[in-house]
């Protein structure tokens, strides 16, 4: 696992367990009674509008980085054209009772992902002619929990983990058997299960009361890269393949045709998002008025 890696773990771990103790302290302010309530703001209202229950959507831009597209590490030779694909998901979210600053996120997303460095090494001086490609299907499920610093302030950070289940529909791998052998090419398809860790920063606008809109800059990191537990089907076991072919370095820093080290980098995606979402308080007014009618004293 890449020392990029553990850093990410770490800083996830620091905000998922100081995220939700944020606010405890303030719990006596949570419910403020409104003066005139109704079927839009219900009998209270939170102090931070945007911590609350919620359902909504999102339609992303992906931008992968991995060993298809480059030798190790993300925009190593510039921004590749060929790496950005769509996705898109559903979010549920949690507001945590101990908190006034937390939601905890639910998320389903699907989409395409794809890699191409062919144009790349064709620029190289010399230009090589090794290269590799692939395009995917992405069926992802995540947790996490969005934290909002600020009170009636859209700002937020998110800390989250997935798993993605990548659907290789094909790949198309050049290589050299030797140094001095002649060029061979690896077609098929195949697949990849990847843990992941997500960390972003997002800003949410208020539309009315019950909806709000929002902008999120997300990356996400592969926990592995190894056979069968990728994205982008490199390395490549040789029971993928019909060749009987095995490519890559599993569990190992990146290593090129020459035998070059180079930093390496777990397959992951940068993510930029719109979010629309319908958000709704949740019910411990309720509670509160079902507990006062029952010892109400009836008048005579």
């Amino acid at each position: 696992m890449s020392k990029r890696t553990h850093i990410l773990l770490i800083f996830l771990g620091v905000l998922l367990l100081t995220s939700p103790l944020a606010a405890v302290g303030k719990e006596k302010n949570r419910v403020v009674w409104t003066k005139k309530p109704n079927s839009s703001t219900g009998l209270y209202t939170s102090k931070n509008y945007f911590v609350s229950h919620g359902v909504g959507g999102n339609v992303s831009a992906l931008y992968y980085f991995g060993d298809v597209d480059n030798e190790g590490v993300a925009f190593h030779g510039g921004f590749n054209i060929h790496n950005l694909s769509l996705g898109g998901g559903l979010n549920f979210f949690y507001n945590l009772p101990i908190s006034n600053h937390c939601n905890l996120r639910f998320s389903l997303m699907g989409g395409t992902i794809r890699g191409n460095n062919e144009l790349k090494f064709s620029k190289l001086n010399p230009p090589r002619d090794d290269y590799r490609k692939f395009n995917a299907v992405l069926v992802q499920p995540a947790v996490g929990v969005q934290y909002y610093p600020f009170s009636n302030a859209g700002f937020y950070l998110y800390g989250g983990v997935a798993v993605a289940g990548s659907i290789i529909t094909n790949y198309e791998f050049y290589y050299y058997p030797k140094k001095d052998a002649e060029r061979k090419l690896l077609k098929g398809k195949t697949f990849g299960i990847l843990p992941m860790v997500q960390l972003a920063i997002g800003y949410t606008w208020r539309l009315t009361n019950s909806w709000s809109m929002g902008l999120e800059v997300m990356i996400q990191e592969g926990l592995i890269d190894t056979h069968y537990m990728n994205l982008d089907a490199f390395p490549l076991a040789k029971s993928q393949n019909g060749d009987g072919v095995e490519l890559g370095n599993s569990f190992g820093t990146y290593i090129d045709r020459y035998g070059k080290k180079h930093i390496h980098w777990n397959d992951g995606w940068f993510q930029v998002g719109l979010t629309v979402t319908y958000h709704w308080r949740n019910c411990e007014h309720c509670r509160i008025i079902n507990n006062y009618s029952r010892i109400k004293p009836k008048r005579r």
